[in-house]
């Protein structure tokens, strides 16, 4: 075969080129046909070469199902489909038509593919036609493949960015009571191992951010992690969402999906809420713990899984035990290293900690410059907090939002909290101040808010039915800003 390249044959050229490709003469005599081609088609070039082309094609057992034809004048598309499987040459269809012409093919081994034949003219004569074969069995997969890659790096994304916009963005545990100070030895010991962790506590304390910070201790930093919320997910959704399926499991399955466990794999996942999963469900989460494999829905092989996996949930799940409404060897596997993070109220030590790590990133946000009183501070540690650190973190933000006064005082958390009666007297036990002590705070809270409110001691005395020079003399005193 003579080249335009003096030192090299064109069948080297053609012979380096990945897709299958062959040439016939006008008489659908095949001359030429390259390595790629003989592997695909099963048929030596040596055995093939001189063959009409639709034998050769008959030989390796090769049918076309549809054709499609471009015109490129008109940018149309002519489509064409076949009640059996036909083995004539598309090759023969492009020299009858001279023109190029492409057909669908599934050759052995349900390989799919897409020859484009296209004749070749010299002189003004059509000479011969190439037909160049193209693999579409491993695109359609690197696609599928992609749009995986694509769906687990959006999830990844979107949860970074729930991370980042909640207090886990500060990936530490505020506070210096002992419970929480025992709470975080515990973390330094378990974030070293793979063990399954069970976080309980009351809802609003903080089990993502326990989670956060063990993830981000171990091994698994950097790799996936993936947070499920067990009672969010409907029942008839929840083992597709973490176990995936496969391709036509379903109506509506169009297409293979990995489930949270395969996106979470290398790193770390939490099912949040976990007394919420379906009973029947809890045997297939028992596998995992116990195989470390998966299966997706409608599947027939398994699926190895490398996930470290960390429970949450605010019920007592040894009583759901009990009561028989969660499975006790399962609840056995979750508690291998259990913790518990206390309530608020059982930490109030930590409250001025808290209180100032919220007001710095509010005031920061809404540009701002408020502080807590004393006395408002006294209020917020004699509160009991059902809403633990998420009622807390929602608290200061509205008051940072509401009203133009430098300092939060009792009053205004009073009108939204529900603050006991006793709350006052018992705030002298709390502070250890006495009457006096206690009397000064709140007539500096008072004055303090009236000038900032008002705006001079004119104003701020009339609205306390006081006179002008008392309220700039004990503003004095106090050393009062507005």
């Amino acid at each position: 075969m003579n080249c335009f390249f003096k030192d090299i044959d064109c069948r080297d050229i053609l012979n380096a080129v990945s897709d299958p490709l062959h040439i016939i003469d006008t008489e659908g005599i095949l001359v030429f046909a390259n390595t790629a081609w003989e592997e695909m088609i099963g048929i030596s070039l040596a055995e093939a070469k001189g063959l009409h082309i639709n034998e050769a094609i008959e030989k390796s057992n090769s049918g076309f199902y549809f054709s499609f034809e471009k015109d490129e004048d008109t940018q149309t598309t002519q489509y064409t489909h076949f009640d059996h499987k036909n083995f004539d040459s598309v090759a023969l269809t492009a020299l009858k038509r001279q023109k190029p012409i492409s057909m669908f093919a599934y050759l052995r081994e349900h390989q799919r593919v897409l020859l484009t034949s296209s004749p070749l003219f010299h002189s003004g004569q059509i000479r011969y036609a190439l037909t160049i074969c193209r693999n579409l069995t491993d695109f359609s997969t690197l696609c599928e493949e992609l749009e995986n890659a694509i769906e687990k790096n959006k999830l990844i994304m979107d949860e970074l960015e729930f991370y980042r916009n909640s207090m886990v963005s500060s990936q530490n545990i505020i506070g210096k009571s002992p419970a929480v100070q025992g709470l975080l030895q515990s973390v330094q010991y378990v974030a070293a191992t793979d063990a399954t962790v069970l976080i309980t506590g009351e809802s609003g304390v903080g089990k993502e951010v326990l989670t956060n910070e063990i993830h981000r201790l171990s091994k698994r930093t950097g790799e996936p992690f993936i947070r499920v919320n067990c009672a969010s997910i409907p029942e008839s959704l929840i083992e597709s969402e973490l176990f995936g399926y496969e391709k036509g499991a379903f109506t509506g399955a169009v297409k293979n999906k990995p489930g949270m466990f395969e996106l979470a794999n290398g790193g770390t996942l939490l099912l949040d809420e976990i007394g919420e999963l379906p009973k029947a469900l809890q045997p297939k989460l028992l596998r995992v713990l116990q195989e470390r494999e998966i299966m997706r829905v409608g599947g027939t092989k398994t699926i190895p899984v490398d996930v470290r996996l960390i429970a949450a949930t605010n019920q007592d799940l040894a009583a759901m035990v009990r009561r028989g409404e969660f499975r006790q060897d399962l609840y056995y596997r979750l508690n291998l290293i259990p913790l518990r993070i206390p309530p608020l109220r059982e930490r109030a030590e930590d409250i001025p900690l808290l209180v100032q790590h919220f007001l710095d990133e509010f005031n920061a946000k809404y540009g701002k410059k408020k502080r807590v009183t004393d006395t408002a501070m006294q209020t917020l540690k004699l509160y009991q907090w059902p809403g633990n650190i998420r009622e807390l973190e929602n608290l200061l933000e509205r008051l940072v939002i509401i009203g133009d006064e430098t300092r939060i005082t009792s009053s205004q958390i009073s009108k939204i909290l529900t603050v006991p009666e006793q709350a006052v007297s018992a705030g002298a036990e709390v502070s250890g101040l006495g009457l006096k002590e206690l009397m000064e705070n709140y007539e500096r809270e008072l004055l303090q808010e009236a000038l900032s409110r008002y705006g001079t001691t004119y104003k701020a005395a009339r609205a306390l039915r006081t006179s002008q020079p008392t309220v700039a003399r004990k503003a004095k005193q106090y050393g009062l800003e507005w």
